[in-house]
C-alpha cells in the first residue's frame, strides 16, 4: 500500500519585518493537528548523489564519446537540402504560374473588351437599318408588310407533338400583305 507523504515546502520564509529567515514549521500548516509539536521540514536527498561526475565536455555516462558526423547527422542535412530545393523549386513554378496566369488574363480581358465593342457595333448597324425599314415601312403606307416581314412566312408544318397550328394566321398576314384593308375601302 502506498502512503501518501508530505510534499517539502521551501526550507525559509522571512518573517513578517523580513529582516531574517526562520525554519518553516508544522505551524504554518493550517490543517496541523491541534496540539502536536512543530516539526521542522525535511530537505529531500538528490537523487544523483550517488553516481559518479562526468568527465571532459563530450563524455556521456558510457565512456565514449558522441562523434562529430553520425550518418544520421548527414541523412538529416542531406534531406534538410533536398527539402530547400524543393521548396525553392516550388517557389519559382508558383511564381511562374502567377506570371503566365496574369498574362493569359490580360489577353483574355482584352480580347473579351473587343468583342463587346463589336457586338455594340453590330447592334448599332442592326438598330439604324431596323430604323430605316420601320420609317421606309411607314411611306409606303402599308403596314402589314413590316409584320409579314417579322413572321416566318415559309409555313412549316405543324409539328406532331402538341404544337399549335399557325397556318390560318400565316396565311391571313400573307393576304394583307398582298391585299391591305385600308386599300380595299
Amino acid at each position: 500500500s502506498s502512503r501518501l507523504r508530505p510534499t517539502a515546502a521551501p526550507a525559509a520564509r522571512t518573517t513578517a519585518t523580513g529582516d531574517e529567515p526562520r525554519a518553516i514549521m508544522a505551524d504554518d500548516d493550517f490543517f496541523a493537528a491541534a496540539g502536536s509539536p512543530p516539526v521542522p521540514a525535511v530537505a529531500e536527498a538528490d537523487p544523483f548523489a550517488s553516481c559518479p561526475p562526468m568527465s571532459g565536455d563530450s563524455a556521456t555516462p558510457g565512456g565514449y564519446t558522441i562523434p562529430e558526423m553520425s550518418a544520421l547527422r548527414e541523412w538529416e542535412e542531406k534531406h534538410e537540402r533536398e527539402l530547400e530545393e524543393i521548396s525553392q523549386k516550388e517557389q519559382t513554378g508558383i511564381k511562374e504560374r502567377r506570371t503566365a496566369a496574369a498574362s493569359e488574363l490580360q489577353t483574355f480581358n482584352e480580347e473579351r473588351a473587343q468583342g463587346i465593342q463589336k457586338r455594340l457595333a453590330q447592334n448599332r448597324t442592326e438598330q439604324e437599318t431596323t430604323e430605316a425599314s420601320r420609317t421606309d415601312s411607314v411611306k409606303g403606307l402599308n403596314p402589314w408588310e413590316r409584320v409579314a416581314e417579322l413572321i416566318d412566312t415559309k409555313g412549316a408544318a405543324p409539328a406532331a407533338d402538341g404544337a399549335r397550328d399557325t397556318s390560318r394566321m400565316r396565311a391571313l398576314l400573307i393576304q394583307l400583305k398582298t391585299s391591305p384593308i385600308g386599300a380595299a375601302a
